[in-house]
């Protein structure tokens, strides 16, 4: 494979605890009733906070709209995150980032989170070790959240790769839809969330706990 894009919230990092009990917080009070686990598979994970918002609020959202909005919930994510002790790179990414440095593999995050959230991982964990924040896809207003597959065709641009010649790492179904769609080579599910079997049947390759799993060595 000629180049790596790693999702991050529920693959880097296993904080969907943190990012439902941060959402299911703020919904709450937005739309007075409780979000159903379906519409949390469905409506937010791996789903760009405009596609969220809009469907619970039932209207469209200008972009100021969405950002103000945006930044109310993740004041409680950030929050949550920075109390929690178990806020850490999942197990054995470090080593795993490590070998593709030295094997001189490219490789980038895609991620649905806005720029204050991307700050905010940089500020709270190691990744200006590996990564180079030029290179980061993140949601900007302007890229079709997934299942959409622009977030993966832009990260591919990015590192000047061929989409068909990469590895997705992912966790969510939103997530595995939109790596399908846009071509991926191969699609690694994390199964920090769902079932193998529910990634291998939206379009995973092979699913992993964490990056300790000897299979990985062998995609790259």
């Amino acid at each position: 494979m000629e180049s790596i894009i790693f999702d991050f919230n529920g693959t880097m990092v296993f904080d969907q605890k943190l990012q439902e009990k941060a959402w299911r917080t703020y919904l709450n009070k937005l739309i007075n009733r409780p979000v159903t686990d379906e519409e949390f598979q469905n409506h937010v994970h791996g789903v760009n906070a405009k596609d969220t918002l809009e469907y619970f609020l039932h209207k469209k959202l200008t972009t100021d709209e969405v950002s103000r909005l945006e930044e109310d919930k993740e004041d409680i994510y950030r929050d949550l995150a920075k109390r929690d002790p178990d806020y850490v790179l999942v197990d054995g990414l470090e080593e795993f980032l490590d070998h593709l440095k030295r094997r001189e593999i490219s490789f980038t995050i895609a991620t649905a989170s806005n720029l204050g959230n991307v700050n905010f991982y940089f500020s709270q964990l190691p990744l200006d070790r590996w990564f180079d924040r030029n290179l980061i896809v993140y949601n900007n207003g302007t890229i079709p959240g997934k299942p959409e597959p622009d977030i993966f065709l832009r990260s591919a641009r990015k590192l000047g790769a061929d989409i068909k010649n990469c590895i997705v790492f992912e966790d969510s179904l939103s997530g595995i839809k939109a790596a399908k769609r846009a071509g991926a080579g191969k699609i690694v599910g994390l199964t920090s969330m769902l079932s193998d079997h529910d990634l291998i049947k939206n379009g995973a390759t092979l699913t992993i706990e964490n990056f300790n799993d000897p299979r990985i060595w062998d995609l790259i």
